[in-house]
């Protein structure tokens, strides 16, 4: 095990989450016209056309294969997503007129939460989570202590001052 006492910093924030695909269409397709994320194209730097968004803090985007060419894990792997909405029921009414099957009958997730999930076309598994109130609780609380990232970034930026590129 490492030593930590000399760690400059524990990472507290996801910052993105990128699938890589074979097949980036289906992927694009399945998340954006199933399930409703706000997937744009992009094109930055020299990677080929590839769709992403933000979901609250996080970049999530849908990468062909080609991006990463020296990469072996392009395609079905031991991803799990946890995506979170509103209303689980209206959620798997639309998949199943969408044709999608469930992994398993909604179920409860603690006292107040519930949970099933999906396949997407590469594989991965794809929770669905309607969250109850004490989990809109418990992060109001996390925000009100400061562990949101726009806070601690900022807090951040005031103790250094500007990041610089290096």
């Amino acid at each position: 095990m490492a030593d930590t006492s000399n760690r400059p910093e524990d990472i507290r924030f996801l910052s993105g989450m990128l699938l890589v695909s074979r097949q980036p269409e289906r992927l694009l397709e399945f998340y954006r016209d199933v399930l409703g994320l706000p997937l744009a194209e992009e094109r930055h730097g020299g990677t080929e056309p590839h769709w992403g968004c933000e979901l609250g803090d996080v970049h999530f985007a849908i990468h062909p294969a080609a991006d990463y060419p020296d990469e072996p894990a392009s395609g079905p792997g031991p991803v799990k997503l946890a995506f979170m909405v509103f209303d689980l029921s209206r959620m798997v009414a639309w998949l199943d007129r969408c044709g999608v099957g469930l992994c398993y009958p909604p179920a409860e997730l603690g006292a107040e939460s519930r949970i099933t999930a999906v396949r997407d076309p590469d594989g991965n598994l794809v929770e669905l989570t309607q969250l109850g109130p004490g989990w809109l609780r418990h992060l109001t609380a996390r925000r009100a202590a400061g562990n949101d990232l726009v806070t601690s970034w900022s807090a951040r930026l005031d103790e250094s001052g500007p990041v610089t590129g290096r």
